[in-house]
């Protein structure tokens, strides 16, 4: 049982979040990412309550774009819906990251080839620039939505739109495994950005057997980065981790 105290303190734990900055069209949006980046930097860890009712009061928006936003996340994977006008954050369980790593290891290798002959040169230059981005010392949430529009992006390009649905759900259930690997080990950015490069180099060639030697393991890099014990723990929980030091 979550006392008012400790709800107050998650929820300015958010509130803390939004003096960062950041664009939003709507106020949907705007709860949205900023409840998604306060889950992927630890600020509101497993088993969180969050109430529709004390977001709206500490976001300044009504319980409408809270409750879409709730929705939204619930669909994410990163918390799930209770009957009391909320949610809850979800506890990780790292058999599903290792599930979404088997899966992803069976359909990438096609993927890959689906996209390194269908990306347009436009959409290498907004690999490039997505790349130039991340290479940034870039907040954590910011990186894991930069890493995601990256893999989408290649994902929409292998002209198989139900292949890429499931990638892209594979990749949005995984943003929060890869954020909480990566405050508890920050050089998987440094990897993570490496590949990227060198994936974007090998589609400019049009070289398919060099992009699939390249991402290679890159869906299990957050398993590969962390020992059992350490995911055991909840690594990272809590954290605030920006990137490498």
């Amino acid at each position: 049982m979550v006392s008012n105290a400790d709800r107050m303190t998650e929820t300015e734990r958010v509130v803390e979040l939004v003096t960062n900055g950041g664009e939003w069209r709507t106020a949907h949006e705007f709860v949205r990412e900023t409840l998604r980046r306060a889950i992927l930097r630890g600020d509101l860890t497993g088993g969180s309550r969050l109430i529709q009712a004390d977001l709206a009061s500490q976001l300044d928006v009504s319980t409408t774009p809270v409750r879409e936003a709730l929705r939204d996340l619930a669909t994410e994977g990163l918390i799930t819906l209770d009957r009391h006008r909320g949610g809850v954050v979800r506890e990780l369980n790292w058999d599903e990251m290792e599930e979404i790593r088997l899966i992803r290891e069976q359909l990438e290798p096609f993927a890959i080839e689906l996209a390194v002959k269908g990306i347009s040169d436009a959409g290498l230059v907004e690999a490039e620039r997505l790349c130039d981005r991340m290479a940034e010392d870039v907040d954590l949430a910011d990186w894991v939505d930069l890493n995601r529009r990256f893999h989408f992006l290649f994902h929409e390009s292998t002209g198989a739109p139900r292949l890429a649905s499931i990638l892209k759900g594979l990749e949005e259930a995984a943003a929060v495994y890869v954020a909480q690997a990566q405050r508890a080990h920050p050089e998987i950015r440094r990897r993570a950005n490496e590949a990227h490069r060198a994936y974007v180099e090998a589609c400019r060639a049009r070289d398919v057997e060099r992009a699939r030697k390249v991402m290679a393991g890159h869906a299990g890099m957050p398993i590969e980065m962390t020992d059992p014990d350490e995911r055991r723990a909840g690594i990272g929980q809590g954290g605030h981790g920006s990137g490498p030091e």
